[in-house]
């Protein structure tokens, strides 16, 4: 009997977030002393003492499936983004819930989103970064006359770009705004539209410029972010609960979301005040350590060889 089943609602091959973890937990796992396989879509019947749901609501269906083909067995589930914003964690009968009640641990990827899980459930959670992985070459230092503004993604309606293209029209001149990603095709303001470019060429205009802006209205939690925090990269953001549970409370950099006049102030005062900018910096240095792999594998490992029943030596996560 294998110890870990890692179940990815998506073909392995895609693009989706959750295939991506899924790969990268695999290999902690599997670095950390565990025997480990993974499941596609669907659950086919290999009998494991844990199971790893990457997606409450979409894995539902392998969960109780895995359930009834070894019973008493331990289930961990990873809520995402896509989990805490559904209407279903409303609805204590939905397939979301149920499959939160048969857990035995829940994870969710920062502070903010174990808020949003419903009373009685808290006690099961864990907080896990996810870490991010940046290549040598890639280290915050800003070029040219202009400050630089930083949108990485795509401008899906929950990106709220409006917000952004209304700001470029009301900041200084030097202060240049440059969008790297899709889906946005309204006019752009005084925003430079790159559009989709590689990841690493993405990761190298964010290293140069000064600023990652994220104007969402709803978000479980920005890969971009994640990159800005992990390069030095200072980050102004919407004060929503995505963006606060990666970049933390208190963090001088939220604004009030959806609001133009304080996005406007705030953008500006950051441009001109060093000491401000250096207070980002340095807030953003603090939180560096929560997305490094080595943090990320160290807690998956911890938590998984709680929940199975033989006793471990040292592994290479342990050190």
């Amino acid at each position: 009997m294998i110890e870990v089943l890692i179940h990815s609602p998506f073909a392995r091959q895609s693009s989706q977030g959750n295939s991506v973890t899924a790969d990268r937990l695999e290999r902690m796992l599997m670095d950390g002393g565990l025997r480990v396989e993974m499941e596609e879509e669907s659950y086919g019947g290999v009998d494991a003492e844990c199971l790893i749901a990457l997606n409450a609501r979409r894995s539902a269906e392998a969960v109780a499936d895995f359930d009834r083909a070894c019973p008493g067995k331990k289930v961990i589930v990873l809520l995402t983004g896509t989990d805490i914003n559904h209407e279903e964690m409303e609805d204590p009968k939905s397939p979301t819930r149920r499959t939160m009640d048969r857990a035995d641990a829940l994870v969710v990827l920062h502070d903010a989103e174990h808020q949003s899980v419903p009373d009685g459930l808290c006690e099961k959670c864990r907080v896990i970064f996810p870490s991010v992985t940046l290549p040598d070459s890639v280290q915050h230092q800003t070029q040219g006359d202009d400050f630089t503004i930083v949108m990485a993604g795509n401008m899906r309606v929950e990106k709220n770009p409006e917000l952004a293209v209304a700001a470029s029209l009301k900041l200084p001149e030097n202060l240049t705004m440059h969008l790297y990603g899709n889906d946005f095709e309204a006019a752009l303001g005084r925003i430079i539209n790159h559009g989709m470019v590689s990841h690493q060429e993405m990761l190298a205009a964010m290293a140069q410029a000064h600023l990652l802006l994220n104007t969402s209205i709803q978000e479980g939690g920005a890969n971009a972010i994640c990159e800005a925090i992990s390069m030095g990269l200072p980050v102004v953001a919407s004060a929503i609960p995505g963006n606060i549970g990666m970049l933390g409370v208190g963090y001088a950099g939220l604004f009030p979301s959806n609001n133009l006049t304080e996005l406007v102030t705030l953008l500006t005062g950051v441009a001109s005040d060093p000491e401000l900018y250096a207070e980002l910096k340095k807030q953003v240095a603090a939180r560096a350590p929560l997305f490094t792999y080595a943090t990320e594998a160290r807690a998956w490992v911890d938590l998984v060889r709680s929940q199975l029943p033989r006793p471990f030596p040292p592994s290479p996560c342990d050190g």
